[in-house]
């Protein structure tokens, strides 16, 4: 490529990407985490799964919940003769709101009436009348669910896979949410790498222009126009180089934002020296574990509540119900229902009812099935832990060296810049080589990158301290 087409090249694109600096409205990371929250589809859709699963764990009780029950049955009988006649037709009314607590009681409270018409009786005053009851009746466990052991297990187990899943779903949000950061640092680290090997090929036409006039004067021999020709050359590739590096991490960035063809890529204003806030808010907490294991901590948990829940579920089914009822008899239906109420003709019953399942092999296989799943869920939660807490304490002690690494090539790139234009300035007055001038040009330039790589670094690892959360111990 020639250096006045790759010239021609460098201005297009820096005229693209220079309005990251030069328009007010440019995205800080903050902004541009909104809008990517706003348009990125993927994020939007763990989000709502996050939502969704906060909502489900509401519905844990559902089975606590009143329920309403209301019938009608009519009926028409010719089927044999009998004493109520050779033709009997009903109409029956229920209405009743039953109710399950946490001690495992079922109450009930029902009321009912009929009518009843019967042709050809052989009963005096059977042919019409009808009947109304209310009733009220309790059952309690007293062996499987006993005083609602079981029904309280399985609400704790609801909450706790809703919370699992929650907390899946967060985790997946805060990769994509970290994803999306690292690629704003990438372009703004890509962006300044560019500016920064544009200046070089700036300064290298410089030294290249200098020496050839030097050379034509006969004040320098021919070696020195080859090596800054040289230096020049490989500043135009660094410069090809920087300039694919950045419109690969502006199509991640479009693609992050959702970005459609026919729309400008937004401007951003990055800084890479400012800090992230996640890690230096979490590094205040007493007890910070990876999501991951926390999540095999909540695994761990709904597994022993499953393994308790189906030890009761194979339990023997024990229950103890009474009944008490008020009814009433009329040939007037109307009269029958204001009867309805009165105690003269109460109904009460008191019962056990037992169901045992025999001991087989296939029960025993999912009583020991269960408490071996919950033993190696909890093994793998106590591993996740340990590696858990190592990984945050990794990346602490790997953040407190990387900052102290920033400041120390922070000074080496200061002194780089000093040397490079030194020696330039000693080149100009004729005391030193343009080989010195092209090795200090070189070692600024690339005291320049590394410290733009490892300030981009760090503040990646600050954004990934996303995939952390406080736990209570």
């Amino acid at each position: 490529m020639k250096l006045n087409d790759l010239a021609a090249r460098s201005i297009k694109v820096v005229l693209a990407v220079s309005l990251v600096s030069s328009y007010s409205s440019a995205l800080t990371i903050d902004e541009y985490i909104q809008l990517a929250k706003q348009k990125n589809p993927l994020l939007k859709s763990y989000e709502a799964s996050v939502e969704a699963s906060k909502v489900k764990a509401q519905s844990s009780e559902l089975d606590l919940s009143p329920v309403l029950t209301a019938g009608y049955q009519t009926s028409t009988d010719q089927s044999r003769p009998s004493m109520m006649g050779t033709k009997r037709e009903s109409q029956v009314y229920n209405l009743g709101v039953a109710k399950k607590f946490t001690t495992g009681t079922m109450l009930k409270v029902q009321a009912q009436s009929g009518q009843f018409d019967n042709s050809n009786v052989s009963l005096q005053g059977f042919d019409h009348y009808s009947t109304g009851a209310l009733s009220i009746s309790l059952q309690q466990s007293l062996w499987k669910d006993f005083l609602g052991e079981g029904t309280q297990l399985k609400i704790d187990r609801q909450r706790k896979t809703a919370e699992l899943e929650q907390y899946s779903n967060e985790l997946q949000a805060r990769a994509v949410l970290f994803e999306i950061e690292a690629n704003y640092l990438d372009y703004a680290l890509a962006f300044e790498d560019y500016k920064l090997k544009k200046a070089n090929l700036d300064r290298a036409q410089k030294i290249d222009k200098w020496t050839a006039n030097r050379v034509e004067n006969g004040i320098s021999d021919r070696a020195d126009l080859m090596n800054s020709k040289a230096l020049l050359a490989l500043r135009e590739a660094q410069l090809i180089s920087a300039e694919e590096e950045l419109k690969s991490q502006e199509s991640k960035l479009r693609d992050n934002l959702n970005i459609s063809a026919d729309e400008k890529t937004p401007d951003i204003q990055a800084d890479l020296a400012s800090e992230r806030p996640y890690l230096n808010v979490l590094k205040k907490a007493k007890h910070v574990q990876k999501i991951e294991s926390y999540l095999s901590s909540l695994e761990s948990e709904v597994k022993s509540l499953v393994a308790s829940e189906t030890q009761d579920s194979l339990k023997p089914d024990l229950n103890v119900f009474g009944t008490y009822a008020l009814t009433s008899y009329n040939r007037d239906y109307a009269q029958a229902m204001q009867d309805v109420t009165k105690t003269d003709y109460p109904q009460s019953a008191v019962g056990l009812n037992l169901t045992w399942m025999f001991e087989t092999e296939a029960k025993q296989s999912i009583r020991k099935a269960s408490l071996i799943e919950a033993q190696a869920s909890r093994l793998k939660a106590d591993k996740k832990k340990l590696d858990g807490q190592t990984a945050w304490e990794d990346l602490v002690r790997k953040y407190e060296v990387l900052k102290k690494t920033v400041t120390t090539l922070d000074k080496a790139a200061q002194y780089q810049r000093e040397r490079a234009k030194a020696e330039q300035d000693k080149l100009s007055k004729g005391r030193t080589v343009t080989a010195n001038v092209v090795l200090a040009e070189t070692d600024a330039a690339e005291a320049e990158v590394t410290l733009l790589r490892t300030k981009s670094q760090l503040r990646k690892l600050e954004a990934s301290s996303l995939l952390f959360m406080e736990v209570q111990e």
